[in-house]
């Protein structure tokens, strides 16, 4: 990849980075909803295995190769583990913290890839990186601080904090391993890998496999299948072998300006001045960090 394409991404990434904004900005809200009838491993595991046979579907028909035994082994296992465990936190935190407030929490994840990318050699450590985690993170406690019941939060928040370090790792992974290969045939193999694990947490946290009773719930599960997942995560991976990792995370900073309005507009969440303030307090110490003068940002 050049200097040139990383600075003068071509119209195809474009849309496709400006479409992951959207879709990955809505998504929390189509989970809160969710989790109003389903419980959350189950509805995760009900939104990711329908998009995963999707794929297979796609795949087979297109008669497309598999790639080497090496790299699918890779892209699986990285499914259970980041993508399962990943939508396992995020499903969880979902149940108790509000929509806006956790889209913030989730666009902490290019600073943890960050930090994953210097611990796995592929960057160097630059002062200005720890001063704007620093920034984003006293942002963070403004927003929390911001939100009623903001100590009873804490629980989904760290949950939604570890999911978002264990995505930003699987995405360092991805990059590293298997970016050669086709985003369908990635998707097909990490997305049903990451719905196995959910259906074995449903099990052992004894969930009730109940299907939606609601038009809302099952518009949110439609949507969170189709939209949410095979196409948002089509694109993800899209951009992700066009960009750089940090480039391509760049697009989660944009998740709560999705989501703040959305979830104003569809969940009545009310949204106070401070947490504006501490919400893009963390946003702007996350570009400080991962994006500032960065190539490929």
């Amino acid at each position: 990849m050049t200097e040139i394409s990383l600075h003068r991404p071509d119209n195809k990434s474009l849309i496709a980075f400006l479409l992951v904004v959207l879709l990955g900005g809505s998504n929390s809200v189509a989970i809160r909803f969710s989790n109003l009838e389903l419980a959350p491993f189950w509805g995760a595991f009900l939104r990711l295995m329908p998009a995963a046979l999707i794929y297979w579907v796609i795949l087979f028909w297109r008669k497309m190769s598999m790639p080497t035994i090496k790299d699918a082994a890779v892209i699986a296992v990285n499914g259970f583990v980041s993508t399962g465990v990943g939508f396992a936190l995020l499903y969880w935190g979902l149940q108790t913290v509000p929509v806006s407030l956790a889209t913030i929490v989730i666009s902490t994840g290019p600073l943890f890839t960050l930090v994953l990318a210097v611990l796995h050699r592929l960057e160097g450590f630059r002062l200005r990186s720890l001063i704007g985690g620093l920034v984003a993170f006293a942002g963070l406690a403004i927003a929390v601080n911001a939100q009623p019941g903001g100590r009873e939060l804490i629980p989904g928040i760290i949950a939604l904090l570890f999911g978002a370090l264990i995505g930003a790792e699987g995405n360092i992974i991805f990059k590293i391993y298997t970016v050669k290969s086709n985003p369908i045939i990635i998707n097909a193999l990490s997305l049903f890998a990451g719905a196995l694990f959910l259906g074995i947490a449903s099990v052992v946290a004894q969930e009730t496999w109940d299907l939606p009773s609601t038009s809302t719930g099952w518009t949110a599960l439609v949507y969170l299948i189709l939209f949410g997942s095979v196409m948002m995560f089509y694109m993800f991976v899209y951009v992700l072998t066009r960009w750089t990792a940090s480039a391509a995370s760049y697009s989660i900073l944009f998740f709560p300006l999705t989501a703040t309005v959305l979830a104003a507009l569809l969940a009545n969440e009310k949204v106070t001045l401070p947490f504006a303030i501490g919400g893009l307090i963390v946003i702007a110490g996350v570009w400080l960090a991962a994006f500032y003068r960065k190539t490929g940002a």
